[in-house]
């Protein structure tokens, strides 16, 4: 290390500026694919949420379905109106009083990354929810 002495006015320039711009370049794209994942893995445990509650709500609608009386299209309608239009709900029927209704809900998610889109076998990702309940 070059000393300065009082009289001298210039920078002095570090020796280590350019290791350190390498070891940036080596490491960004690391960091790059593992905030790309966050996102794209947070996107799809979001819809999957979302897939679920639609399913829980559906199937709560139809197994009280005999007091309010609504149809399965009607309560196809009220989840695509409430969580989307996006969502894929199966035909289902209401069974009769004393057994049990079971509703599907699909939905598709398009991966944004290319890097992670390879990890799956489509694009978009199909997540699905299924919730069975007790006709009353």
């Amino acid at each position: 290390m070059r000393r300065i002495r009082p009289g001298q006015r210039h920078l002095q320039q570090d020796s280590e500026g350019g290791a350190a711009a390498v070891e940036f370049a080596l490491v960004i794209p690391v960091l790059l694919l593992v905030l790309c994942g966050i996102f794209d893995f947070g996107n799809i445990y979001l819809q999957m949420d979302i897939v679920n509650q639609a399913a829980r709500q559906g199937a709560r609608l139809a197994a009280v379905s005999t007091s309010s009386g609504e149809t399965p299209q009607q309560i196809t309608t009220a989840l695509q109106s409430y969580y989307g239009s996006q969502l894929i709900v199966p035909p289902f029927t209401i069974p009769a009083s004393g057994n049990n209704v079971t509703v599907k809900v699909q939905s598709n998610v398009t991966i944004m990354t290319p890097i992670i889109s390879a990890f799956f076998p489509s694009n978009p990702y199909t997540v699905q929810g299924q919730c069975t309940m007790y006709v009353e």
